[in-house]
């Protein structure tokens, strides 16, 4: 029985573990800058991204939604 428990603590995901595997890719604005994804959106980017912070898709999506509105 000691065997089978250690074996399913040795399986068993922790939260920060799940957490960790689901986290969004983070890029430098060189990379979404350069990326096909944003390449109508250039210009917008290269003013509106800090060159030192990662960002993530989801992020950068965001802050172009929030600057077609009008805010920055």
């Amino acid at each position: 029985m000691a065997k089978l428990e250690a074996i399913q603590n040795k399986t068993r995901a922790t939260l920060e573990d799940v957490s960790n595997a689901f986290k969004a890719p983070k890029f430098t604005k060189a990379q979404i800058v350069k990326s096909n994804k944003y390449m109508a959106r250039r210009d917008a980017l290269n003013a509106l991204l800090e060159a030192d912070k990662p960002y993530s898709f989801t992020e950068v999506d965001g802050i172009l939604k929030k600057f077609d509105k009008g805010g920055k």
